[in-house]
């Protein structure tokens, strides 16, 4: 579940999980407005920061950012993709270099505290830093295990079904505001090995890109050939009973 109130805070569309929290014919009119109020608006390439020295706790309403760390020699990792619905923390530093969320798009964040309006929406809130987490773990698997094909694929899999939770995809098809450089910095890979690996994808039939949208076939086949597994079938994996010595049924 990600984050955004009843039908993205009464209009603007969100998160699956943030949904589940509020029932949207009981929303309050004066919380939607104080909400939309503290809303705050960057644009393409802004910095978002917190305290150097302490942590603040965003969510993502509209827009993609990245959360980045630049080396001090200048060579930068992107940790993950924030899409909207999704909390992170802002605020402090690493001796390893600068880390932060920068905005791909326009964006619009708020508060995750201005959400908080009762335990449904708090546990929300909680589960929504937990699969930040879950995807983060993904991500070291990603780029430490998988070939470049896998990676890709894999990548392209996971914000598939992170949109789509929020209805930001039609027919697979959806909105990737990634040039090949972004991409190579998410997947550890060099630009050129990016473009070689879209353009065999292209050739296979695995996937259509053009014009800021990419469109994924036959999504079994390559969660299959990405070792992909989505949310649902993980929960639905940790939840078959064991037998002893831990194999599962």
């Amino acid at each position: 579940m990600s984050m955004l109130s009843a039908g993205r805070v009464v209009a603007r569309g969100g998160g699956a999980a943030f949904a589940e929290a509020a029932d949207v014919g009981q929303v309050d009119v004066g919380h939607v407005q104080n909400f939309w109020r503290r809303v705050e608006r960057m644009p393409v390439g802004a910095s978002i920061s917190g305290p150097e020295n302490a942590k603040r706790q965003i969510v993502v309403v509209s827009g993609w950012l990245t959360e980045t760390q630049i080396l001090p020699d200048g060579r930068r990792q992107i940790f993950t993709f924030l899409l909207p619905g999704d909390v992170a923390c802002v605020g402090g530093s690493s001796h390893a270099g600068s880390r932060g969320l920068v905005a791909l798009t326009n964006v619009e964040i708020a508060d995750a505290a201005v959400l908080e309006t009762g335990d449904r929406a708090a546990a929300s809130i909680t589960d929504a830093i937990r699969q930040r987490e879950q995807r983060l773990f993904d991500h070291v698997v990603r780029i430490g295990r998988l070939t470049a094909k896998e990676r890709v694929l894999n990548l392209l899999l996971e914000l598939h079904d992170r949109l789509d939770a929020v209805g930001l995809v039609k027919e697979n098809s959806f909105r990737l505001p990634l040039t090949q450089e972004v991409f190579a910095d998410a997947l550890g890979l060099s630009v050129v090995h990016i473009n070689r690996t879209l353009q065999q994808l292209r050739s296979e039939g695995m996937l259509t890109v053009g014009r800021g949208m990419v469109t994924l076939h036959q999504l079994h086949k390559l969660a299959a050939v990405a070792c992909y597994q989505s949310a649902s079938e993980r929960v639905g994996l940790e939840r078959q009973p064991r037998r002893a010595g831990g194999v599962r049924d």
